[in-house]
């Protein structure tokens, strides 16, 4: 009877496999088509991208796009969790980025635009600072301070 039981636990198993398997992957949002799109075709531009790393671009700016959608209802449930996920897409973005980055110019121009982004934050940090305003505040203002 044991016997039994794993087999047929083997069987419904490898079915529900096969099945998720023959799903279709669910079609983008042509929003998130066109704003990837848009996003490739700006940074083929500005880093020079062939033909294969300008596909990897679009599949990395598609996914940035559908997270960006995900998370998007936080921004007003959760500020704190929205901003963690806000900031944990950008790095992993930028990782992506930097993956398919291949030759000297390409990353030489990926690290001038890092510091420039890391300069504006700082000073923006600072000036806030100054003006006596909250640390939650400071954040977010930051969080529109991004490139890629």
């Amino acid at each position: 009877m044991k016997h039994l039981t794993a087999l047929l636990l083997f069987v419904v198993s490898i079915a529900f496999q096969s099945a998720a398997q023959e799903a279709s992957p669910a079609t983008p949002n042509p929003a998130h088509e066109k704003a990837a799109r848009e996003a490739t075709d700006l940074l083929t531009v500005k880093y020079k991208l062939d033909a294969d790393q300008t596909k990897q671009m679009y599949t990395i700016q598609l996914r940035k796009q559908r997270n960006t959608a995900e998370i998007l209802p936080l921004q007003t449930e959760n500020p704190a969790l929205y901003s963690a996920k806000v900031q944990s897409l950008r790095k992993g973005t930028l990782a992506s980025i930097r993956g398919v980055l291949h030759t000297k110019e390409q990353v030489d121009i990926y690290q001038k635009t890092q510091i420039s982004v890391r300069s504006l934050q700082a000073d923006k940090r600072k000036e806030m600072m100054g003006q006596q305003r909250s640390k939650e505040e400071i954040e977010a203002a930051l969080l529109d301070i991004y490139s890629e």
